[in-house]
């Protein structure tokens, strides 16, 4: 009583601070930034290393297991993931899901990358480490009307540097660019002619090319620069460069070589916007406080104004990020509105008007304060903070209706107005204290739980605690207040069918209490019976209106085969309906359009196509028309057409990793997997990774005949490299960027058998000699790519799921097979996809779990300090836990990480319930009331506020429930059935429970 007094002494500075904090939360709504997703931690990154010419199997050899030693040895790091091919090795690096100080982690691998590159062989031209990768364009701009690549990607640069002065705009990369370079190409016949070697115009140049200063000198009391023009300052200053021929002449090198600035070979990634090249532009916002919605607005501005400068140069939208983010918090939001509009119906119903309005204000109160603190905080607003609010609405009005319910009880005893609040805040303070507490405890574990899935929904326990917390202050420090000067109704009866229900309650519990509780048990039974009908899945597809079409080809194919086989697909999606546009990226995957696409690893043989459909309703035909149609006309390509997903990104629902150091056994492995996954009922676009090698030409030199001719083994590498790659001869510096000098054959990797058979070398006096007289050759089979999943060669099979296929069953399925036909013993096989993304989000909830276990035990004791009610409330978290399983299988929906949500909300309701229950019966104890009449009356005094607490909150999820979003429905149910069946079941249970228990 006496804080009571002292709450109401002060009550004008309590509707002061709750005023300020409610137009803290209008501002914030209005003002706060926007997001479809929330952002991840910088815990994945991409290591690069070149070696040009050497293969697959040197890679692996040199680079790549140097570098998985070194990087391996960095504590931080919990998977590295290469990929070894020609020339190129391509590490992919995922940070342990503890990891938040990402900086410190990547330095620390930066300082292993440094170590491994000075155990490189000479020759390696790049190592590059990028860590954020993860980033997804805010927006994606289109460069387009052009055939002159070059031009294109220069006025790509010009307008990369116009839009970066926009605040927002963190960086911007490009796509498609064709990354020039300064080729000199050699008329080979020519060159022959006047016994020229090709290493003697790499040296040419390279001596030409040096930057040596001039120094300064004194002029008249000035200093004067002294320019040494050491360097070459145009491309044509080349031709001018003085060869000497094998009989001593001079000779430019423009008369055997041309001499111009080209797109650099082999190609690099291409782009293409509904069939046209273009130079893609990502624009990549900054992290924290940006609004997407403005910051579109923005850039469509300075778009507007920028485009006439760069006619006839089109500059397009091809992915608009802040689009989707305005429909999905748009939607959201009508959700929010609804679940609050349906709620406040409710209990203007079932209370009463006045009653009814007081309570129903608590929603916008709690909320609008909520998301106030929430935005003090620094916190972004994006879907997952909306659901944790439209799920916290039918959770925080409890405590109002409790209190109010309370007092409106102690008006029917003949208290007046200012003893019933009196009464009410002296009786319920501490049990909705305890309530309340025991509910956030339950959201703990999600709240500090690690790793990816518990970044994407930390949101949820985020804006539900604080809900929690500020429903508690309002309905126990403000409502009370406001009770006192708003009279509050007093209903002189229940309606007849609480009275019928409490008197049911009252008899089953008191002269059936054997009965009830085998009825509970065969229930109970009946909910785990259903467990066999239910399906598994770790999170559900987008509802996007968009498709991921990857193309992968045999893996010795170009990539120019590569870009004319997906040209063909693409005209043909475009000429069919459903499809609006297509974005396509030959050799790599291009830009992320979404959270949850994989980054593809840059790969000749490979191309991605963004498909945008006219409705995510026809997503369904297309993938159908793709799969059974257009795979057919490409028996050699692999088609796998998906829906964008949810959750952490996964490469497959299905993903089984074979690992062997021997490959003939690796091959007979992925065999036996790929035919036992084709006969398994819901797999489909069953494919794997598995190597097909390529063809080599081996040219092994005579070194006995080669020395009695003056040659060497690496003039003969060096010819033939000249002939197709070409021979670096440094860098020219006066371009945009640097571009490399590149001494070459004019038919580089287009140059026919004959024409590398008839290659000739040059000695020291000047002779030529054919390349056969000095090599023996001949042909042999090479792998063209080498996978390691943790430093292990491995193959990664993987298999979508059919409609109504889950991973639980495809998995169980494939054992019982490999039980029949096991792998070999030098194979292991690893889950990944659905199966490994579930087990390491719930390990980290579990992880967790006691110290939430640990806190709702504290909170039941400081109000109950008994073991034996402790243990009776205990008995309600199972009964929500099988609750759940009626409504999934009866809705169709698989019990995913959503679902797991709902259990998890589930457990602070139905204790919130028995707590709230079970106080009712104390209350009545400690007055000197028997057992028998205690429970009796709190059976008729707290069945309603119970039912309507669960009513208010099973109709607020009705709209995520039925919405059309994918991601929320399966959690809607959860909590809706566990909730019904659970709330009827507790109210059964836990008076038994007290009558035999407490007596």
């Amino acid at each position: 009583m006496k804080l009571f007094a002292l709450l109401d002494r002060y009550q004008r500075l309590v509707f002061a601070i709750t005023s300020m904090l409610l137009l803290v939360g209008l501002a914030s709504w209005f003002t706060m930034a926007r997001q479809e997703d929330p952002s991840f931690p910088y815990r994945n990154a991409v290591v690069t290393a070149v070696f040009p010419g050497a293969t697959a199997t040197q890679i692996e050899k040199l680079l790549t297991e140097p570098l998985e030693e070194r990087l391996a040895e960095v504590d931080e790091v919990d998977r590295i993931r290469s990929v070894s091919r020609d020339s190129v090795v391509v590490l992919i690096l995922e940070l342990h899901d503890h990891i938040y100080d990402t900086d410190a982690a990547w330095d620390r691998v930066q300082t292993a990358l440094d170590r491994a590159e000075e155990d490189f062989p000479a020759g390696v031209t790049e190592l590059t480490f990028e860590n954020k990768k993860m980033d997804i364009p805010a927006v994606i701009l289109s460069v387009t009307g052009s055939d002159d690549l070059v031009f294109m990607a220069t006025q790509a640069q010009r307008l990369k540097r116009q839009l970066l002065r926009i605040p927002q705009v963190s960086r911007i990369e490009l796509s498609g660019d064709p990354k020039e370079e300064l080729r000199v190409e050699i008329d080979e016949s020519a060159l022959n002619e006047l016994g020229i070697n090709r290493a003697q115009i790499v040296q040419v140049i390279q001596n030409s090319n040096q930057v040596i200063p001039g120094g300064q000198i004194q002029l008249d009391g000035y200093n004067l620069r002294l320019v040494s023009g050491s360097d070459l300052s145009s491309p044509e200053s080349l031709k001018s460069l003085p060869l000497t021929s094998s009989s001593g002449q001079l000779v430019p090198l423009g008369a055997v070589a041309d001499i111009h600035v080209v797109p650099r070979e082999p190609l690099g990634t291409l782009s293409y916007i509904d069939g046209e090249r273009a130079v893609m532009l990502g624009i990549i916002t900054r992290r924290g406080q940006v609004d997407a919605l403005k910051f579109g607005e923005a850039l469509r501005a300075e778009i507007a104004t920028l485009k006439y400068d760069f006619y006839p140069l089109q500059i397009k939208e091809v992915f608009f990020q802040p689009e989707y983010v305005d429909s999905r918090l748009t939607g959201l939001q009508w959700n929010l509105a609804g679940s609050v509009a349906i709620i406040a119906l409710v209990v203007v119903l079932a209370l009463g008007l006045r009653n009814g309005l007081l309570v129903a204000a608590v929603l916008p109160v709690v909320a609008i304060i909520s998301l106030a603190i929430y935005s003090l905080g620094g916190g972004v607003l994006h879907q997952i903070a909306v659901i944790g609010m439209v799920i916290s609405l039918g959770i925080l009005i409890d405590n109002a209706i409790v209190v109010v319910e309370s007092i409106e009880q102690n008006l029917a005893v003949g208290l007046n107005r200012a003893d019933a609040v009196k009464g009410t805040f002296a009786q319920m303070a501490m049990p909705l204290f305890s309530s309340t507490g025991t509910t956030i405890a339950a959201f703990i574990p999600l709240l500090l739980s690690k790793g990816a899935t518990g970044d994407f929904t930390r949101g949820i326990p985020v804006m539900i605690i604080l809900a929690l917390i500020v429903s508690y202050l309002i309905s126990v420090l403000v409502l009370p207040l406001v009770a006192q000067h708003l009279v509050v109704e007093r209903r002189k009866t229940r309606g007849p069918f609480i009275t019928r229900l409490t008197d049911f309650l009252v008899t089953a519990s008191r002269d059936y209490s054997k009965r009830t509780l085998l009825i509970v048990g065969t229930l109970m039974l009946m909910a785990v019976s259903l467990v066999p009908g239910l399906k598994l899945q770790f999170f559900p597809l987008a509802d996007r209106n968009q498709l991921v079409l990857d193309i992968t080809l045999p893996s010795n194919s170009s990539i120019e085969e590569s870009r004319d086989i997906s040209t063909e697909i693409e005209q043909q999606l475009l000429n069919s309906d459903g499809i609006m546009s297509v974005y396509r990226t030959v050799g790599a995957s291009g830009f992320r359009v979404y959270y949850n696409m994989l980054i593809q690893n840059e790969a000749p043989n490979t191309a991605r196509l963004v498909l945008t459909t006219s409705d995510a309703d026809v997503n369904a035909s297309v993938i159908d028309w793709i799969e059974h149609e257009l795979q057919s006309v490409y028996p050699q390509t692999m088609l796998v057409v998906k829906r964008l997903g949810q959750g952490p990104p996964t490469a497959a629902p299905v993903e089984l990793r074979l690992q062997s150091d021997e490959p003939e056994a690796l091959s007979l492995a992925t065999d036996t997997v790929l035919r036992i996954l084709h006969q398994t009922p819901g797999t489909d676009m069953i494919r794997s990774d598995l190597d097909t090698g390529m063809p080599e030409w081996r040219y092994r030199v005579d070194t006995t005949t080669a020395n009695e001719l003056g040659l060497t083994t690496s003039q003969v590498a060096q010819t033939l490299f000249s002939q197709s790659r070409g021979l670096s001869a440094g860098e020219y510096r006066y371009a945009d960027d640097p571009i490399d000098i590149r001494v070459r054959s004019a038919s580089g990797e287009d140059s026919s058998a004959a024409a590398v058979a008839g290659l000739t070398l040059t000695n020291p006096s000047g002779v030529q000699v054919p390349l056969a007289a000095v090599t023996e050759q001949n042909f042999a089979w090479s792998p063209a790519v080498i996978r390691h999943y943790q430093g292990i060669r491995t193959v990664t099979v993987l298999s979508e799921l059919a409609p109504g296929a889950a991973y639980n069953e495809v998995l169980s399925a494939l054992y019982e097979q490999l039980e029949v036909t096991p792998l070999p013993d030098s194979v292991t096989m690893q889950l990944g996809g659905d199966a490994e993304g579930s087990g390491e989000a719930n390990t980290a909830i579990l992880k967790i779990a006691p110290l939430g276990a640990m806190l709702l035990l504290v909170f039941m004791l400081i109000e109950f300090n008994s073991f034996r009610r402790l243990g009776i409330i205990m008995m309600t978290i199972p009964l929500a836990a099988v609750g759940i399983i009626p409504g999934l299988v009866i809705s169709g929906s698989p019990f995913g990480f959503q679902s797991l949500l709902g259990v998890i909300a589930l457990t602070g309701i139905v204790v919130n319930n028995a707590i709230v229950l079970l106080d009712a019966i104390d209350t009545r104890l400690h007055d000197g009331e028997p057992l028998r009449d205690a429970v009796d009356a709190a059976i008729r005094d707290r069945t309603a506020p119970v039912l309507l607490t669960t009513l208010t909150t099973v109709l607020g999820l009705l709209t995520l429930a039925f919405s059309a979003s994918t991601l929320w429905p399966p959690m809607a149910w959860a909590i809706i059935s566990g909730l019904l069946m659970s709330t009827l079941l507790t109210l059964l249970v836990i008076p038994v429970l007290c009558r035999r228990f407490l007596a």
